[in-house]
Order: C-alpha cells, then sequence, then structure tokens
C-alpha cells in the first residue's frame, strides 16, 4: 500500500493527541486508536478498490526504433469500471535507452479510453525487450493507491536512423528540403544530361541557347538539362578502432550508418545505384551497387548489424577488394577517422589511388570539444599543455584533409550530429556540377 497525501494529512493531524498527553493522559490512546484506524480504513479501500477497478493498459512501440533520435512509444489505457479513476502508469523501456520521463498520470472517467506517449532514445543498435507496464491508482475514498503489474514483454529492434530518412521524404514531397537542411534537389536546369528543349527566359544563360532548334523556331529556343541518373555511389565505412570511439552518446560508426543510411536514400530518388562496403581488419560485407526496395533492405541489414572492433583497419585490402568488384566508374563515399597520424597517412594514401578510375569522398567527423580547447585561453601550465596538444592535433586533421584535398579527393568534415545532411549536399553539389 502506498499512502495518498489525505491520508498522511489526516495521520499528521492526530499528531497533537500526543503532544497533550500531559493534560489528559488518555489522549495518546485516542491518537494511536485513531492513526490505527485511518490505517486499517486505507489497507481496506485499497483491496476494496484494487478488486473492482478494472484497467487494461497496452503498449504500442514501433517494431523498428531509430538509433541516436527520440522514439516515441504511446500506452493505451481503457477504464472499464463504472467510477471515474486516477491513474499513474511507468513503462520498462530498456535500460540502454535514455528515457527521461516514463511514468504519465492520467485521469480516465467511466469506460473512457485514453492514450498517453513518452519518448525513449536507443543509442545502441542491435536486439532489445521491453518490460512489463506497472499501473497505479487511487482508491475509492482517496486514502492509498493500490499497484498492479501487466505483463507486456516485447523485444524491439533498433535501427539506423530510419525517422529522418521518413522526414526527408515528406518534406521532398512538399518541397521543403530546406527545412532539413537540404539543398533543394532539382531534376530539370542543371546537370549535365540533356533533358529537354524550351522558350528561352531572360534568366538563362546564352551557353544554354540551341542555335539549331532556335534557327528552326524563328525564336530562342534553351536546351533543359537534368542531373545524369543510373550513375553508382558505394558506400564504405570503416569499422576499425578508430571509429568505437564515442562521439556525444554514441559512436563514430554509428553515426557514419545513419549518415551512409540517408545517403544511400537520396542517392535511390536520384535514380543512382548503391551499394555497400563496410571492413575493419578485413572485409565484413559487401553488396554490389543496384537499386530497388531489395536493394534497400539488404543495405540497411548490413548497416543493422555493423559494430566497430578494436582492431587496425585494413585499408590495403579494403581498396584492393573494392578494386575487383567496382568497375565502374563510381563516387565512393568512405567514411573514417583522423585520430591516429600513423594509421590516417596510411588510410588517405590508399583512398586518395582510388583516382582517377573513382572519385572518392571522405566523410569525417571532427572532435568538438579538442577543437574548443585549442581555441581556449589558459590560465594554468596544465591547461596551456592541453592546448598545446589540442592544436597539434587539430593542425594534423587540417593538413591531412588539405592533402586529401590537393589530390583531388572531396572531403566532408562536420559535427557528429551534422554529418549525414553535410554528406547529402555534397552529394547533391556532385551531381549538380556533372563531377561523376
Amino acid at each position: 500500500m502506498i499512502p495518498s497525501r489525505l491520508l498522511i494529512g489526516l495521520l499528521l493531524a492526530a499528531v497533537p493527541l500526543f503532544a497533550l498527553g500531559g493534560v489528559l493522559p488518555m489522549l495518546p490512546a485516542v491518537g494511536l486508536g485513531v492513526m490505527l484506524a485511518l490505517l486499517a480504513l486505507a489497507v481496506a479501500d485499497m483491496r476494496r478498490s484494487r478488486a473492482r477497478d478494472e484497467v487494461e493498459v497496452t503498449r504500442q512501440a514501433p517494431d523498428v526504433l531509430s538509433l541516436g533520435v527520440p522514439n516515441r512509444v504511446e500506452l493505451t489505457l481503457h477504464n472499464r469500471s463504472g467510477r471515474r479513476l486516477r491513474l499513474r502508469v511507468k513503462d520498462d523501456p530498456p535500460g540502454e535507452f535514455d528515457t527521461p520521463e516514463r511514468m504519465r498520470a492520467v485521469t480516465l472517467d467511466p469506460w473512457e479510453r485514453r492514450t498517453v506517449s513518452y519518448l525513449t532514445t536507443p543509442r545502441r543498435r542491435g536486439d532489445y525487450a521491453f518490460g512489463a507496464l506497472h499501473l497505479r491508482g487511487l482508491s475509492r475514498l482517496r486514502l492509498a493507491w493500490w499497484e498492479r503489474t501487466v505483463p507486456a514483454e516485447e523485444t524491439v529492434r533498433v535501427y539506423p536512423n530510419l525517422q529522418q530518412v521518413r522526414e526527408f521524404d515528406a518534406l521532398a514531397r512538399r518541397g521543403r528540403l530546406e527545412d532539413l537542411g537540404l539543398r533543394a534537389i532539382r531534376s530539370r536546369g542543371e546537370g549535365t544530361e540533356f533533358e529537354s528543349l524550351r522558350e528561352y527566359l531572360p534568366d538563362d544563360s546564352f551557353r544554354s541557347i540551341d542555335w539549331k532548334a532556335t534557327a528552326r523556331r524563328g525564336a530562342p529556343i534553351t536546351r533543359q538539362y537534368q542531373a545524369e541518373r543510373n550513375q553508382a555511389l558505394l558506400l564504405m565505412i570503416e569499422a576499425g578502432r578508430m571509429m568505437s570511439a564515442p562521439a556525444n552518446d554514441m559512436t563514430r560508426v554509428d553515426y557514419a550508418v545513419n549518415a551512409a543510411l540517408m545517403l544511400a536514400h537520396v542517392a535511390e530518388r536520384m535514380g543512382d545505384t548503391v551499394g555497400l562496403l563496410t571492413f575493419s581488419d578485413r572485409v565484413k560485407s559487401f553488396v554490389a551497387p543496384g537499386r530497388g526496395g531489395m536493394q534497400t533492405e539488404r543495405i540497411l541489414e548490413e548497416l543493422y548489424a555493423l559494430e566497430a572492433e578494436l582492431v587496425e583497419p585494413d585499408y590495403a585490402g579494403a581498396v584492393s577488394f573494392l578494386r575487383s568488384r567496382a568497375r565502374k566508374r563510381a563516387l565512393i563515399c568512405a567514411f573514417t577517422d583522423l585520430v591516429d597520424a600513423d594509421v590516417s597517412a596510411a588510410a588517405l594514401s590508399y583512398l586518395a589511388s582510388l583516382r582517377p578510375q573513382h572519385l572518392p569522398m571522405v566523410a569525417t567527423i571532427h572532435d568538438a570539444e579538442t577543437m574548443a580547447l585549442a581555441a581556449t585561453e589558459p590560465s594554468t601550465p596544465g591547461e596551456a599543455y592541453e592546448k598545446a596538444v589540442a592544436q597539434r592535433a587539430t593542425g594534423e586533421r587540417a593538413l591531412a584533409l588539405a592533402r586529401l584535398q590537393s589530390r583531388g579527393v572531396l572531403v566532408v568534415d562536420a559535427a557528429p550530429e551534422a554529418l549525414a545532411i553535410s554528406v547529402v549536399n555534397r552529394y547533391l553539389t556532385v551531381k549538380r556540377r556533372g563531377l561523376l
């Protein structure tokens, strides 16, 4: 039994009777009797209410949850009794999830059904289990709370961030991709593939005028282009020790997986084929470039299962494997990190060697704490040493990226939460400028 505020207030009201025992010796006994009677009444009230108050509660959780973003879980309560109920319901989401508030208070009229919800954020991919649901109701005399546990165990799967993909589709249909931080995707007017002819407009470039068509029609005619389709995108994700390092509340490989899924979805909408290569000290998985629903599912399943390992990544083996499997020119987006100077130098050298057969793009996550530390004003010798180390790390990183760019490699260096949008924007730039 859990006492209510009313019961606690009534019990406290009997306390002065004990203090007046010096005036009337019988008052403490009266006070004790009052307290015992109240407790007995509260217990009886709680048991009677618990037996007669019928409440049905169910959970509606997505079968697939998205990594690193809040997922909504709904709890539906149905009052199956003829009196008004004041209830509290608490769920048991997986302990690995970040769930700020999992209890909800609700008042139900007789026979009323209502749905409440809460948000939970998974921090790792994989299979997880929800536990039971816990109900608490105020008794009929409002003296105590009764409790009941409802079995509701179920297993859910945490996938890469599918919510961002759904949000992209919704905003694309409304022509509001800028709300997501993306540059608008234009299928006409930009690109290198001829699409159609139309009448000349004042804002058109003179270079786009089709002079033969103009001569035939006797009026200025403009060529209209679109981004080329049926090009190849190959996602290359390193899953070695450098990508196992934490960034905010997830690992670097988790952010890379989310970004890769988003990039694959956009590329498929643009009419390109998409493939995947994941590796650590060996090639872990390979999905040859293709398109269609089954291709997306294969890539999603491989990304779902990908975990970083505490091993040195074998870039030589991965690049060699890639060359033997990907003969068609492709945009190769390599998700990696630049933490260890020696390993990074070798990795960047192999990635740069993909040119000119392919167009390589390196996507990395910069460390906001290190960059902030490098910009601080030290006040102690220890802080000055930390700043020097941070400046050296950021300097080496900037130098490595500059060397990549000088060798014709595209570079995306973004904060963890901005990685997906940054790589998609760079991909769209490649399409618009016809770099592939």
